[in-house]
């Protein structure tokens, strides 16, 4: 932009604000719109997810939004003031419901949501009248909540991570303190929100990844200068920092820390992103606990006593989250069945098998069936498809097809191939294209207080889009413009 007005005519006048609020934002209005027309088109062969999150703007008004979205890519809606509104169950679900009948109910595969009771009751409300659609809890919420019963359960870790924050807290509270710091290191440390997922493992990250440059400061002439010309309470708070980042045992506990939860995190980090991932994190969910055995039954960890309490942890949020439809959707997708997969050791000792041996898996399978089906007749045609798929018959059994089963994309895999199982085929399509998290990140409020609701609403539709339809592009994954929107060195993150 700054490009274009050093390259404007001397001449060129801008537009007034009566233009630029009317005539100019409804073109803006309009262009958008025909840019998600491609995304639309998708709606009728893939289905879409309607997701939804509570976020707050500036003024504190509690706002709802809702998006649309599938593996090609995400559409913003809209988003509503909920302030002074109770948010019952049944109040979200009318909210919700509106969105499912704009866009149209044989397009939606599911609802979801955060795993809040209100969000839940919602999402039974929706099942009554619609009932092929789905509620799900968002992955990401439930992933995040593992790091907090971590910190309820385990004293050392709350300990650790509060002594970690408050090495933060004191260096950012203290400007020259900072200063030093920022001498010796290249990366800022991050005072991590609350609200902010796996903030317990991004502060300690980095906090282990600063080490050094801390250790460095607090043993500079500046810093010993400073400390001995501040106030007596403050030579004591520095004493006691200096004195933690020097103590090898607590170094210790954020690497325990960081090894522990760092499998969640990848998770996390997997699911919170865009594209298809409903096929692959029930396998991810699985790995992730084996994982985790490995690391914490170690001889030599510390805390390898706590391994039973963790796994009960993990495995409860995660039976909490996992439905049938995670279950299917991880039965459908071909690579799991690749011989090459299998022979990949798996994690936690355990042997890679694939989704049709396992009997959890197959009872969820079946359950899906039943609840996707609209007739008996329909969920015998998608049994019967479902044995010819992973008895691998007709072209199944084609060489080149169970090579790609491996290596191409499973959307693609199934429009391939695909037409031997047509109805399979296309739940398998819409299924797999579902999102599975609702954090809505991209635009947390309409920063203008002189606007009336239409012009803001339509100001928050352009831009939450073109940020959504800017994540699509090549440009954005890579190359100088590469995640534009994303600040990984924020402080207040």
């Amino acid at each position: 932009m700054v490009t274009a007005i050093k390259n404007a005519p001397k001449d060129y006048k801008g537009p007034n604000s009566e233009k630029a609020r009317t005539t100019l934002l409804d073109a803006c209005k309009r262009s958008v719109e025909n840019d998600l027309g491609a995304l639309k088109s998708t709606w009728l062969t893939q289905g879409v997810s309607v997701v939804s999150d509570g976020w707050s703007d500036i003024k504190n008004k509690q706002l709802i939004n809702v998006t649309a979205s599938n593996s090609r890519g995400s559409c913003f809606l809209y988003a509503e003031d909920f302030s002074g509104v109770g948010k019952t169950g049944v109040a979200i679900a009318e909210f919700l419901l509106k969105a499912i009948d704009e866009i149209g109910p044989g397009n939606v595969l599911q609802v979801v949501t955060d795993n809040a009771s209100n969000c839940k009751a919602a999402g039974k409300e929706i099942e009554k009248v619609h009932k092929h659609i789905i509620w799900a809890p968002c992955v990401v919420h439930t992933l995040n909540l593992i790091f907090k019963d971590f910190a309820a359960k385990f004293p050392w870790m709350l300990e650790t991570y509060r002594t970690g924050k408050a090495i933060v807290k004191f260096f950012q509270g203290h400007s020259r303190c900072l200063a030093m710091f920022r001498t010796n290191s290249r990366l800022d440390l991050l005072k991590v929100k609350k609200t902010r997922f796996a903030s317990h493992y991004i502060l300690l990250q980095r906090l282990i990844t600063c080490r050094e440059a801390l250790a460095t400061t607090v043993v500079t002439r500046q810093w010993k200068d400073w400390v001995s010309t501040s106030s007596s309470d403050l030579k004591q708070q520095a004493r006691a920092i200096a004195q933690t980042i020097n103590d090898d045992d607590f170094w210790s506990e954020v690497e325990n820390i960081i090894a522990i939860t760092g499998p969640i995190y990848s998770v996390l980090r997997f699911s919170d992103g865009e594209g298809s991932k409903m096929g692959e994190i029930y396998e991810r969910m699985d790995c992730m606990v084996g994982q985790i055995k490995d690391i914490v039954t170690k001889e030599d960890n510390p805390h390898k006593e706590d391994f039973a309490e963790v796994q009960s942890i993990v495995i409860g949020r995660w039976e909490r989250m996992n439905l049938p439809l995670h279950c299917l959707a991880y039965a459908l997708c071909p690579k799991f069945y690749h011989q090459q997969y299998l022979n990949t050791p798996a994690p936690g000792g355990n042997t890679r098998e694939a989704p049709n041996i396992d009997v959890e898996v197959m009872t969820n399978v079946l359950a899906a069936f039943e609840k996707i089906a609209d007739s008996p007749s329909e969920n015998k045609v998608f049994r019967e498809q479902f044995n010819i798929f992973i008895m691998k018959k007709g072209m199944f059994a084609v060489p080149e097809v169970q090579s790609d089963a491996y290596s191409m994309n499973a959307i693609d895999w199934w429009t391939s191939y695909g037409s031997v199982t047509p109805e399979l085929a296309e739940v398998a399509k819409r299924l797999i294209s579902r999102r599975i998290w609702s954090t809505y990140q991209y635009i947390h409020s309409a920063k203008r207080n002189k606007l009336n609701p239409g012009t803001a609403d339509k100001l928050v539709f352009i831009h939450s889009n073109l940020r959504l339809i800017s994540r699509s592009t090549e440009s954005y994954k890579g190359g100088a413009h590469s995640k534009w929107d994303v600040d990984p060195e924020d402080p207040a993150i």
